[in-house]
């Protein structure tokens, strides 16, 4: 039992250290299929061999071999060639957020800062006599929609590639 051990680990020593080895100096993709093919050959050869004289481990080979060959299909989608696109996705994500939140900053703080009659241009509601609504607080409220805008695009964006 402890020869097994030793040799499942010494194998999951390799496969981690040929998983670095792809990550630093990616392959072709038809090389990285002929590899995914003959892993999974592999697999199957080695466990339908051991499945012989069991018909319970040729299910469980099987369960194995249709397990790693789920599991290989799932992280095929990540690559290092991808890895620049995800990047400029993130990166828009946070331009387009931070030109929100800004957008919605200097919205508010134009409503909210006093000023003179020269920049209210016109009163278009008065609440009192002194006090109304104005063009600038309707040009305020369009720039905190366009931020909301922004902000809201930053969360939804979606990849175009898929």
């Amino acid at each position: 039992m402890a020869t097994d051990n030793s040799q499942v680990l010494k194998i999951e020593k390799v496969f981690a250290e040929f998983i670095e080895e792809l990550e630093k100096q990616p392959v072709s993709k038809q090389k990285a299929i002929e590899m995914q093919h003959l892993f999974l050959h592999t697999m199957e050869k080695t466990y339908q061999v051991a499945a012989n004289s069991h018909v319970d481990d040729a299910r469980h080979s099987e369960e194995i071999v249709l397990d790693m060959d789920k599991l290989l299909r799932q992280h095929r989608s990540f690559s290092v060639k991808n890895l620049p696109d995800k990047a400029i996705n993130w990166a828009a994500g946070l331009a387009y957020s931070g030109v929100g939140l800004l957008f919605i900053t200097v919205g508010f703080l134009t409503i909210v800062t006093p000023t003179s009659a020269e920049f209210e241009i016109a009163t278009l509601f008065y609440f009192n006599e002194h006090d109304g609504f104005t063009v600038l607080d309707a040009f305020a409220l369009v720039v905190i929609f366009i931020g909301i805008f922004f902000f809201i695009k930053a969360f939804v964006a979606q990849d175009k590639k898929e």
